[in-house]
C-alpha cells in the first residue's frame, strides 16, 4: 500500500495532521497507523482539556490564539463532517495566581500576552477576591485572568477529528508499527507487527509516550519520556460563583467539571516512565496528604469537599524543555517528520499543530505561524527553550 503520507499515532495530534492533510484533496492520500484503534490506553481522553493563551513564548500563544479560536468555531469548521462530535466548549477563562516570587514574571508575561492580541484582566487579592470570592489565600499577591480561554472534552475533540480526516479520505489502519524501511537519504515505508508494509513519500511520528520506540527504529534519541500525572475528581456541599480553570505557581489547578470539580497537582518527584498501578503506593495518598490542603488553603470550602474519583494518564514529556518538538528530526532522513513532547499541551494546540505538519508536507515551510525555534536542531545544541512562571 502507497500513500503520500503516513502518520504513526492515531490520537489528538496525528488526527489533526490527518485531517488538515487530508482535506487538501484527492492528490494528497493519508493512512494513519493506530495500534489501539479502540483508544482505550489513549493519553488524548485523559487530560483536562484546557485551552489557554497564558504562555511566556511567543509560538504557544499563536498556536493557543488559532486553536482556541478553531475549538470555538469548531462546527463551522466540520460543517460538511456527519456526527461531528461535540466538544462541550466552556468558555469560562482560565486564571493564573501568584505569590510575591512570581509576580515579576507573571506581569512580564501578562505584557506579552496582551501584545499580541490575548485579552487579560489583572488583579491583586482584593479585586480577585470580589470577582472570584471562593479564592481566598493570603500569600496570593497577583492573578491573570484571560476570559476568553476555557476547555473542551479532549476526547470528543480526538474522535471528531479523526471523523473528519476519515470524511476527508484519510485512512486509518489498525497495528503497531514495528520497524521502518529506509536508505540513507530517505524512509521508504513503515512495516506493521503483521508484516504488512505501509509505503509512503512522509512519514510522521505522532507517538505520544511511544514516540522514542519510533524514533529509535532510525537510530535516533528523543528526549521524550512518558510521564505519570494522576487527575481527581470531587464535589463539594458548597455554592460557588462561576469559576475559571484555576492554576498557581505549584502546578495544582481544578476547574468546574459537571457536578463537581476536576484537577489535581502533578508530583514532580516522580521519575519518567510507565506507571502500572496508579492505585497503590505513593498514588494512593497523593490527594489527601498534599493535593487537599493545597486546594481548601487557595479555595477554603475545598475543605469539606469528598472525593470521588482519581485517575491517571502519562504525557509525553520533553525532558529538555517541557516544549514541542516538531519537524525532521533523523540524520539524513528528511521525509521523516515529528511533532511530540508537548509535556500535557497537546490538546490545546492540536490544530495549530496539526495545520503546521501539513503545511511541512505540503509546501516544505511553515506558512501560518513559525516554529522553527520549536525544531530538533535546539536538541542537539542542547539549548532548551523553556516556559517562564508556567508550569
Amino acid at each position: 500500500m502507497k500513500y503520500s503520507v503516513a502518520i504513526i499515532g492515531g490520537g489528538i495530534i496525528g488526527s489533526s495532521a490527518a485531517y488538515f492533510l487530508a482535506r487538501a484533496g484527492n492528490d494528497v492520500s493519508v493512512a494513519v497507523i493506530e495500534k489501539d484503534s479502540s483508544y482505550s490506553n489513549a493519553t488524548t481522553s485523559q487530560g483536562a482539556g484546557g485551552v489557554r493563551q497564558q504562555f511566556s513564548v511567543e509560538e504557544n500563544i499563536a498556536q493557543s490564539t488559532f486553536s482556541l479560536d478553531f475549538y470555538k468555531h469548531w462546527e463551522a469548521h466540520m460543517a460538511d463532517v456527519p456526527d461531528l462530535s461535540d466538544l462541550k466548549f466552556r468558555e469560562q477563562g482560565y486564571l493564573f495566581a501568584v505569590t510575591a516570587e512570581g509576580e515579576d514574571t507573571l506581569l512580564r508575561n501578562e505584557a506579552l500576552q496582551r501584545s499580541m492580541g490575548v485579552k487579560t484582566i489583572v488583579m491583586d487579592r482584593e479585586e480577585l477576591c470580589r470577582k472570584f470570592p471562593s479564592i481566598d489565600r493570603e500569600d496570593i499577591v497577583k492573578s491573570v485572568y484571560t476570559p476568553d480561554d476555557g476547555w473542551i472534552d479532549p476526547s470528543a475533540a480526538m474522535w471528531g477529528f479523526r471523523r473528519a480526516a476519515e470524511h476527508h479520505g484519510a485512512a486509518y489502519i489498525n497495528g503497531r508499527a514495528t520497524g521502518m524501511d529506509t536508505t540513507k537519504t530517505k524512509v521508504m515505508g513503515v512495516t506493521l507487527e503483521d508484516g504488512r508494509k505501509i509505503e509512503a513519500d512522509y512519514i510522521i511520528n505522532c507517538a505520544g509516550p511511544w514516540v522514542n520506540d519510533i524514533a529509535k527504529m532510525t537510530g535516533t534519541e528523543l528526549p521524550i519520556a512518558p510521564m505519570c500525572r494522576l487527575q481527581h475528581f470531587w464535589k463539594c456541599p458548597h455554592e460557588f460563583e462561576d469559576l475559571p480553570l484555576v492554576k498557581d505557581e505549584s502546578g495544582m489547578f481544578f476547574r468546574p467539571e459537571g457536578s463537581g470539580f476536576a484537577g489535581g497537582r502533578p508530583s514532580f518527584d516522580i521519575e519518567p516512565g510507565y506507571v502500572e498501578d496508579i492505585d497503590s503506593g505513593f498514588f494512593a495518598n497523593y490527594f489527601e496528604d498534599t493535593v487537599w490542603p493545597m486546594l481548601a488553603a487557595l479555595v477554603p470550602k475545598f475543605e469539606d469537599l469528598r472525593l470521588q474519583r482519581s485517575w491517571g494518564g502519562h504525557y509525553a514529556q520533553n525532558l529538555l524543555d517541557g516544549n514541542l518538538i516538531i519537524g525532521t528530526y533523523s540524520e539524513g532522513h528528511d521525509n521523516l517528520l515529528t511533532a511530540c513532547g508537548f509535556s500535557g499541551h497537546g490538546v490545546m494546540h492540536a490544530p495549530a499543530v496539526g495545520r503546521a505538519l501539513s503545511e511541512l508536507v505540503l509546501n516544505g515551510s511553515y506558512q501560518t505561524i513559525d516554529l522553527t525555534r520549536f525544531g530538533y536542531d535546539r536538541v542537539k545544541r542542547n539549548e532548551p527553550l523553556r516556559e517562564m512562571g508556567i508550569k
